[in-house]
């Protein structure tokens, strides 16, 4: 409690400690569900994501854990994933300039990846899970970046992740009056959609994969009004 009063007080964007559960639709119909679990361990972050769903028949889950800093900038990250009869693991630990994935999921080895021209600040966003997404309003409004360089552990692959000041989505329905958006360009642009007083994640758009993630329940925080 001391340490969520010092950062309201400082105005410094925090992750609040509860448990989030989200919904994920694929072309409308139901694909997945996720449960996120914010600890705090000291300055430390803990975001813990539970995964399970399915895609042309086939059961997947995953499960990730991102470690934050007191600048909320990563510091490590550990993923376990299944589908069919398939399992990987990758972990990621991370410097402010620097990152270097390991694991049964890294082909390449032990490689590090570098930060992207103009950028000062890694995020760690593995598609298909949503622990990275939910961790991105505070960040960003922590740091104050328009761009970042975004990491997709699976794949050992990093690019620039920018927001797009020009971009105006129409609020969907089901989005809360008072959230804010964040719009990112790139080969996928996707929306968040969050709760400006807790940076919480209410609903995440990834239009040209038709996928929709929908904030369902909280515990320890009060849940969005509609």
């Amino acid at each position: 409690m001391t340490l969520t009063l010092a950062a309201v007080a400082a105005g410094t964007p925090f992750l609040s400690p509860g448990t989030y559960q989200y919904t994920a639709s694929l072309n409308g119909q139901p694909a997945a569900t996720s449960t996120i679990t914010v600890a705090r361990t000291g300055n430390a972050t803990d975001i813990n994501e539970d995964s399970a769903g399915s895609l042309a028949g086939m059961r997947l889950s995953g499960k990730a854990v991102l470690v934050l800093g007191a600048d909320l900038a990563p510091t490590q990250y550990n993923g376990s994933y299944e589908s069919a009869a398939q399992k990987a693991t990758v972990t990621v630990a991370l410097t402010p300039t620097s990152a270097t994935i390991a694991g049964s999921a890294a082909a390449g080895g032990s490689q590090p990846l570098a930060l992207s021209p103009n950028t000062r600040h890694f995020v760690v966003i593995e598609p298909g899970l949503l622990a990275g997404l939910f961790a991105l309003p505070a960040q960003l409004e922590s740091w104050k970046d328009p761009a970042v360089t975004a990491i997709a552990p699976m794949s050992e692959h990093a690019e620039v992740l920018a927001t797009d000041p020009a971009s105006a989505p129409a609020r969907p329905s089901d989005v809360p009056a008072q959230d804010a958006v964040l719009s990112f360009g790139g080969r996928f642009p996707f929306t968040i959609w969050y709760d400006p007083a807790t940076f919480v994640p209410d609903e995440v758009i990834v239009p040209m994969q038709h996928v929709v993630i929908t904030r369902t329940r909280s515990t320890g925080l009060a849940p969005p009004q509609y």
